[in-house]
């Protein structure tokens, strides 16, 4: 079944390869060219249409429709993602990559809302997506490979967007339950030019011990005061979570008397998040636009470290303020950014000494960061249907580290002396977009992505590393894609090669690689069309390479690197296709296939998790104008998969899938 993933790509190959004399029709009603407009990235509203980029968006119609839960529920519908989700609302993210962990994790995707990162650079959360306003919001943002020149520090991989409703949104009530004890409930309503949002979910899990009861609110203003547009958004979001540990054994997950127990049941994640922003624009005489947009925000973090030996308690956390400027309009941008922030961590151990995962301190230290950018964009037009785009930024970027413990070591703990360290990066961005005489389009782009180590990486020192050593992470990119119009079709299709340099990452023995090389190749196909006036197809297909370009020797078969090994945790193959059926005005009803191929779970590439395919079926009927019950059933048959597998000191270790689940609801709009 896995070479089902396969079918999207042929459906690429066969429509590339029609004549465009006769399938690809300049101005036909045939093709579906949609204006989907790109909001928060950019500066100025953009046709998707028009970036020389691959760039997914997914919009409130899909997510009312998907009524998601987890952010991964709506992500993973896009070409080249792979989000693993963990226990409650963890998660770890892939795009066009392997599955990243630790500061690689954290550092190597960039979260934004509205344009502006939910966390400073340096300080990000592996999990940081759960502190999005996504429940609420107006559409889903994904730049894919590296971002734009608006954009430097952990825009290597790319980045995700959460857009807010805008204040004349309609008013919406929404509350939802599952057969398995999850509760939500939403709201969003204006008055004048406010807009109040809020969710409030409760889910006792499927696992024995786990669950999580989450808060968020988001207040939204928007005004003219003279020549100035104001935009203004605070977020406040707070996460109480029961983690569920990792399961162990071979092919655990299949086994029920497993896979819903909870190894771990005092594992825990608690986390807080405070943020405002301020957008401040003004048109100027000569057709130009200036854009202020100052932020501050707060975070903090305390959870149980239960997937490694010593399960260690961390605190993190840290404050932030900055300021975005642009300078721009439909041609060009420059802009400057500035950030400065105070964060600390704290890693204390409870339980006994285990191996080198000692009882006691392991880390107590602040850090304080500035980041300093400038960037510029232009557009130039070679011929009528040629467009050039090139751009850089440079980004300064000094922390100061102040330990508050005694220097040295503890077990394979090392807290290093007081000191400073700074990075600078440049990452030039080249594109070229040529538009066909039926409007479709194909471009090239060559792309630098980097990022300066995040603060972990720096000082949250371990055994074979030195203190200084993390140096800054480079991602070279080179792609080609199409993006245009078939018959009643919409086809995007993007092929990538991609070179890492200094990856900084943990090996199956836990213990920091400073200086890694990746390479990353794949083809990502999109589509989405009407099959007849009550039928469409839509869908995404991803097949991948991802290997180790460097040997390290730590012992064992199973965790030594030899170039050309693949990267554990990536697979060759994702898919997803759904079929939309509109039978009647007032009813929708949608299955979906969710494909993801076979990958090696340790380094060695000894181990293999052997994939899965799993569908959900989804419907929604409109009672009245203003009410509709809609409902969907999770992994439909059942299935014994897993979330997330690796293989990690000594053992096989699984996230389990969640069993066959019922969710249903009301939602109202007014």
């Amino acid at each position: 079944m896995k070479y089902l993933a396969l079918i999207p790509l042929l459906f690429a190959v066969s429509a590339w390869g029609q004549d465009a004399g006769d399938e690809w029709i300049i101005g036909s009603a045939d093709i579906r060219l949609n204006e989907v407009f790109v909001e928060g990235i950019y500066d100025s509203q953009k046709d998707e249409q028009d970036i020389a980029g691959a760039i997914d968006i997914v919009d409130r119609e899909s997510l009312e429709t998907i009524s998601l839960v987890h952010p991964a529920e709506a992500l993973n519908r896009v070409a080249g993602l792979n989000i693993h989700r963990g226990s409650g609302q963890e998660h770890l993210t892939a795009i066009r990559s392997p599955v990243l962990t630790g500061g690689a994790g954290a550092g190597s995707f960039l979260y934004l809302e509205d344009g502006v990162p939910l966390r400073a650079a340096g300080f990000a959360n592996v999990n940081g997506l759960f502190e999005a306003g996504t429940e609420f919001a107006n559409k889903l943002e994904i730049f894919k490979g590296p971002g734009p020149a608006f954009y430097g520090s952990n825009a290597v991989h790319g980045l995700i967007n959460v857009q807010s409703a805008d204040v004349n949104s309609v008013n919406r009530v929404k509350v939802m339950g599952s057969n398995d004890g999850l509760l939500s409930a939403q709201a969003a309503m204006t008055q004048s030019n406010i807009r109040a949002s809020l969710s409030l979910v409760s889910d006792n899990g499927f696992r024995e011990d786990s669950g999580f009861d989450q808060q968020k609110f988001q207040l939204k203003y928007q005004n003219d005061f003279g020549p100035w547009s104001v935009e203004w958004l605070s977020s406040l979001n707070n996460l109480n979570q029961e983690t569920a540990g990792f399961i162990q054994g071979d092919d655990a997950f299949r086994d029920d008397n497993i896979r819903f127990t909870n190894p771990n049941p005092e594992a825990f994640r608690d986390g807080k998040s405070y943020r405002t922003q301020v957008r401040f624009e003004r048109d100027l005489d000569d057709g130009k636009t200036l854009a202020l947009t100052p932020y501050a925000r707060r975070a903090e973090l305390r959870f149980l470290r239960h997937f490694v030996p010593g399960q260690a308690l961390e605190k993190n956390g840290h404050s932030s303020v900055g300021l975005q400027s642009a300078y721009y309009d439909d041609s060009f941008n420059i802009g400057a950014d500035a950030e400065y922030t105070k964060g600390f961590l704290y890693e204390f151990q409870e339980n006994p000494s285990r191996f080198s995962f000692v009882q006691g301190l392991h880390y107590d230290y602040e850090v304080e960061s500035f980041v300093g950018a400038i960037y510029a964009q232009k557009d130039i037009r070679l011929a009528d249907n040629v467009i050039l785009d090139i751009g850089a930024r440079a980004e300064y970027t000094d922390y100061n580290y102040d330990n508050n413990a005694s220097d040295g070591r503890s077990g394979r703990f090392i807290r290093v002396a007081d000191r400073s360290d700074d990075f600078l990066t440049i990452t030039p961005k080249a594109s070229l977009r040529y538009y066909l005489d039926n409007g479709n389009m194909i471009y090239a782009r060559a792309a630098r992505g980097s990022r300066a180590p995040q603060v972990t990486d720096l000082y949250s020192v371990q055994l074979t590393q030195v203190a200084g050593e993390a140096d800054v992470e480079t991602l070279d990119s080179l792609e080609a894609g199409f993006k245009g119009g078939f018959r009643n079709f919409d086809v995007e299709l993007a092929a990538f090669t991609m070179w890492k340099d200094n990856f900084f990452f943990r090996n199956a023995n836990g213990f920091n690689v400073v200086n890694g090389k990746t390479r990353h190749n794949g083809v990502e196909l999109s589509f989405t069309g009407d099959i007849t006036d009550w039928l469409s197809v839509s869908g995404d297909g991803t097949l991948a390479k991802h290997t180790y370009n460097f040997t390290e020797t730590v012992g064992s078969a199973a965790n030594n690197i030899t170039a050309g090994d693949r990267v554990d945790t990536a697979p060759d193959t994702l898919a997803h296709i759904r079929a939309t059926a509109r039978p009647i005005d007032k009813l929708e009803a949608e299955i979906e296939w969710r494909h993801v191929g076979s990958y090696f779970t340790n380094p060695g590439n000894t181990e293999k998790y052997p994939g899965h395919d799993i569908f959900v079926l989804r419907g929604r009927y409109d009672v009245s104008d203003a009410i509709t019950f809609f409902g969907r059933v999770d992994n439909l048959f059942d299935m014994r998969y897993a979330d997330r597998a690796d293989f990690a000191f000594g053992n096989e270790r699984y996230f389990p899938g969640r069993p066959r689940t019922m969710f249903f609801g009301l939602s109202s709009e007014f």
